[in-house]
């Protein structure tokens, strides 16, 4: 006889992997539309909300959407149509499709995904960059600090394309400046630049960064390199579908569980190497 599953134990599970302790204060984690009181019927994992995944969820008879990025970050004042947020919102409720989103306290937490980052790039001994303000949960916070056998920033830049399947990255700082202690930070971390500096990297590897940033840091003496936003988080489909895979066959639950095979990276780059 097939074991219900209502969507609560799947947020209970999720909640003790990434706590919501963890989570900044203006972030929005959690439940983000419909009820913890539905039967789980099948889970799909994606970085972003978005239309084409929620119309991916229906195609595999799936009524819950897990990100990592939120819908929400300001209140709505209506639903409709007017903008993605307000348009996924209604799509949603009208599908049946409940969503969780798992933010900064999914990357915070031990084993997330600054830790999933770190070691794919071959960071060893790691240390938490910012530390969690939560003091049940010391190992957790933003950030990763670690070594990596000494080279210089453009071996380095290199290096971190090629393992992360880049077809771009941009780079701050003199290609011969010695690396051997590096910081990461996944999703917009340049502005944490300083921080890294100030517990002795070399270089921050991080997403977004800002022009008045990166001449900051050159200033300062600390090399960044920007892998952008989406290099840096995409690990998390695949990481998390595997934790939750895990999760339903200790439940001895027959779940579905399946990863977006609809979300890419939103920027493209002149002149294409395709």
């Amino acid at each position: 006889m097939k074991r219900l599953i209502r969507i609560q134990e799947i947020y209970d599970h999720l909640i003790r992997l990434a706590p919501p302790s963890l989570a900044e204060d203006w972030d929005s984690v959690g439940l983000q539309v419909g009820t913890l009181k539905d039967e789980l019927q099948g889970v799909l994992v994606s970085l972003d909300v978005t239309e084409a995944a929620l119309w991916e969820a229906v195609e595999h008879d799936c009524n819950l959407l897990i990100t990592h990025h939120p819908l929400f970050f300001k209140p709505l004042r209506r639903l409709d149509d007017a903008t993605p947020v307000s348009r996924c919102a209604r799509l949603a409720a009208q599908m049946g499709i409940n969503i969780l989103s798992f933010h900064t306290n999914l990357d915070a937490t031990e084993r997330g995904l600054n830790d999933q980052l770190a070691d794919k790039l071959g960071i060893k001994k790691t240390q938490t960059l910012l530390p969690s303000r939560d003091p049940k949960h010391p190992r957790s916070g933003l950030g990763r600090i670690g070594s990596v056998p000494s080279t210089t920033l453009k071996r380095f830049a290199d290096d971190v394309g090629s393992k992360l399947k880049l077809k771009n990255l941009r780079y701050v700082g003199d290609p011969a400046h010695p690396i051997r202690r590096v910081a990461v930070m996944t999703g917009s971390g340049g502005g944490y630049f300083a921080e890294a500096k100030s517990r002795g990297a070399d270089v921050l590897v991080t997403g977004d960064v800002k022009y008045h940033q990166a001449l900051d840091a050159l200033a300062e003496g600390i090399s960044i390199v920007d892998i952008g936003h989406y290099a840096g988080e995409i690990g998390m489909v695949a990481w998390l579908a595997k934790e939750l895979r895990g999760w339903a066959r200790r439940k001895q639950a027959r779940i579905k569980i399946f990863e977006t095979e609809r979300g890419s990276d939103p920027f493209h780059f002149w002149p294409s190497s395709d």
